[in-house]
């Protein structure tokens, strides 16, 4: 993914423009893809610091050195890098110098220092290979990571990302993000809504009169913390964005030095769209913490010997006509309940973002829900009353599974 700085970006009139690379210039951008695809799979069994002078020796096309820099950027990112030793690399500089200091104080006058025996004690006493300590002893330096395998995506490939890039370069540093879907198959909405609770984002949905649905996500910038993981979970979306038919992105950003209000629009003629095949069937994307109260709540169920729970990842989504969108993560069923009861974890969410789901919940969802979110929100259980089809649980650390199958018995059984 691209950073703020290698965005090419021109602003006119408050609006940003996120750069494309048209004609002669996407010629030459797929040009310098190839060759910088080519170099890095020949590179392999070098270091970072080998793969990075090849590249500086490469001719640049004629390109924007933006341009030339984001390719290379993400070229990098689709190579894999040697991974951390079993030991970190300060604590075997720390074993070896000492036993080569002390190996070395001990030598009689006139022998010769063997660093051959250092490095395979030093060995022996971490169950490593010789090579492997010696490999090891600075890799913690960037740039003598070894390059194990080269990238897999070809020059076409990199050119899109690099201009899904600059869209996503530009949502890092959103405020707010509006975004219309005018026309998207049910699997391709199914699955852009999957993904945004997936990544925890803080968010609202509801159909327009003109059965359009409207998006509104909050942006990193309008967040006192986790600024950056939100941002990259944000610009992650984009995409998805690819798979949709007709929309439009509306976003108000805060850009350059001096965070300048500016706004951002993009449409499908933004994103390039691979070939059209078979509509997409994803498995529902459930955040680590929905996922973990999942496989809670089936040890809970496998344990109970009175009616059978169900509980699965939840592909319904909840709208009330008008109001907003829910899309829940799991779905609760039991033989003596009426009607299924479903749960949503919220993820990086506000205080006013919490507000939003109680009152969709008060407008009437239609569904028996459990809402969960962190205490330190500072909102009470009691703003959803007993009567409500939902129940709101601010949860502690991680959302507990008897709490939730308790709160979804009630609501079951009211």
């Amino acid at each position: 993914m691209l950073t703020a700085d290698l965005a090419v970006v021109r602003k006119r009139a408050g609006e940003l423009h996120p750069g494309r690379l048209r004609g002669r210039t996407r010629d030459q951008a797929l040009l310098h893809a190839e060759a910088l695809l080519g170099c890095a799979r020949d590179m392999v069994g070098g270091t970072r610091d080998d793969l990075d002078e090849a590249f500086a020796a490469l001719d640049d096309a004629g390109l924007q050195r933006r341009v030339a820099l984001g390719l290379r950027k993400l070229v990098v990112d689709a190579c894999t890098f040697e991974a951390e030793p079993p030991v970190a690399a300060s604590e075997l500089r720390e074993r070896v110098f000492t036993l080569a200091s002390a190996t070395r104080r001990a030598l009689p006058d006139g022998a010769t220092f063997d660093r051959a025996a250092v490095l395979a004690e030093a060995a022996a006493s971490l169950e490593m290979t010789a090579e492997a300590v010696e490999a090891a002893l600075f890799s913690d330096l960037r740039g003598a990571q070894a390059l194990l395998a080269g990238p897999t995506p070809d020059a076409p490939s990199i050119v899109d990302a690099w201009e899904a890039g600059q869209i996503q370069a530009v949502l890092l540093r959103a405020v707010r993000v509006v975004l219309t879907i005018k026309r998207a198959s049910p699997g391709a909405l199914r699955t852009l809504l999957s993904r945004i609770k997936f990544h925890g984002l803080c968010w609202m949905a509801k159909q327009r009169d003109d059965k359009a649905i409207e998006l509104t996500i909050d942006g990193p910038m309008s967040l006192f913390e986790s600024v950056t993981k939100y941002g990259l979970r944000l610009a992650m979306l984009v995409p998805a964005l690819a798979e949709l038919d007709d929309w439009e992105l509306v976003a108000d950003v805060r850009w350059g030095r001096e965070r300048d209000a500016s706004v951002m629009r993009a449409g499908p003629g933004d994103l390039r769209r691979g070939p059209k095949g078979a509509p997409r069937v994803d498995e529902p994307h459930l955040s680590d913490t929905a996922r973990e109260l999942l496989e809670d709540l089936l040890a809970l169920a496998a344990a109970d010997k009175g009616s059978p729970l169900t509980v699965c990842a939840a592909t319904t989504i909840l709208d009330v006509p008008g109001v907003g969108i829910c899309v829940p993560d799991l779905e609760l069923r039991r033989a003596d309940w009426a009607a299924p009861v479903f749960v949503e974890v919220l993820g990086f969410w506000s205080r006013d973002a919490v507000w939003r789901r109680v009152e969709l919940v008060q407008a009437g969802l239609g569904a028996r829900i459990v809402l969960c979110a962190s205490e330190r929100l500072r909102v009470k259980d009691e703003v959803l009353a007993e009567d409500e089809s939902g129940s709101l649980y601010m949860f502690k650390g991680k959302p507990r599974a008897k709490t939730v199958l308790e709160r979804a018995e009630r609501l079951a059984t009211r």
